[in-house]
């Protein structure tokens, strides 16, 4: 499998930023009365800064519209972002603080978050998307509502396709809005545990089933198993890499990059979930989800020797 350098996407991210502080190296979590050390710590960019790196580390052309505040948090995640490559263009900047913080617990095999953000402005991401024409828009979370569906309907206009993932654990496949926002896009992609949690089921099959009675082709993420993948088509089972992991956070953004990187590059869906799995492996090897997102050159690497 050769990897196509030819036609840089763009693809549309629809999302917020976070900084990331990432703890490492703990003897067990913490608890209420006790104080425990990391032994290591790092200060990342977060949130949709982290797909936004790597679709860039990529290759690809990233477009996000994004406000930023004057407080050093928003500052110290605009720079990395820039300097990684991302274009700036519809970036905007508040006259005032603005503060998306997360406190990442890494362990080996999963981790706990703590998070704040204040009020949330409105992005003008319908619009943005009739301008800039992507060929793909990566929507970063459940999303549902009026505000979902317009950037959708921006998508159709302008024959992109629309990839969606999960982070909700506390929705239903049962709320309308829920079902209703699942039905418009064109990939689903939530984790196990959110696959379950949304359908009720008890088992990665019965809810990939069940999803796709809403979505044509839904990926659930499986870990260190790999991924779950169907369509009309059929199912199809993908493995996850044999890696050292150093941090999962951010893995499944770049499992969705590199599903998408394939996507945009002409490859079989069995093989851009190959790509998905060792863009999401390969991201481990680093603190935080974009210390490591790789290469294409470092994919193309990788493929030679399995």
């Amino acid at each position: 499998m050769k990897i196509n350098r030819h036609d840089n996407g763009p693809v549309f991210i629809v999302g917020r930023y976070f900084c990331d502080l990432v703890f490492t190296g703990l003897p067990e979590l913490p608890r209420l009365g006790h104080e425990v050390y990391a032994s290591n710590f790092d200060l990342v960019p977060g949130g949709v800064a982290t797909p936004a790196i790597a679709l860039s580390r990529l290759g690809l052309d990233v477009i996000w519209s994004c406000e930023f505040g004057i407080d050093p948090f928003s500052q110290f995640v605009k720079k990395e972002v820039l300097s990684a490559g991302v274009d700036g263009a519809y970036f905007t900047d508040s006259s005032h603080p603005f503060l998306r913080i997360t406190v990442a617990f890494s362990f080996q095999d999963e981790r706990a978050f703590l998070s704040y953000s204040d009020p949330l402005p409105a992005l003008p991401n319908a619009r943005v998307i009739r301008e800039t024409h992507p060929k793909w828009v990566y929507i970063t979370h459940l999303m549902s509502g009026s505000d979902q569906e317009q950037i959708v309907e921006a998508a159709r206009e302008v024959g992109a396709h629309v990839f969606m993932d999960c982070q909700a654990h506390a929705l239903s496949i049962g709320d309308l809005l829920v079902g209703d926002a699942l039905g418009r896009v064109d990939v689903f992609s939530p984790n196990l545990g959110e696959a379950l949690a949304l359908t009720g089921e008890l088992g990665i099959e019965q809810a990939l089933k069940k999803l796709l009675c809403y979505t044509p082709l839904v990926i659930i993420k499986d870990g260190a198993h790999g991924c779950l993948a169907g369509n009309s088509q059929g199912i199809i089972r993908s493995d996850a890499l044999d890696v050292v992991v150093k941090d999962t956070t951010g893995a499944g953004d770049n499992f969705n990059c590199g599903f998408i990187y394939a996507q945009i590059r002409g490859y079989s869906l069995e093989q851009s979930l190959r790509f998905a799995n060792i863009c999401g492996g390969l991201s481990t090897r680093g603190l935080g989800g974009s210390a490591a997102s790789p290469t294409p050159e470092e994919i193309l690497a990788y493929l030679k020797i399995l």
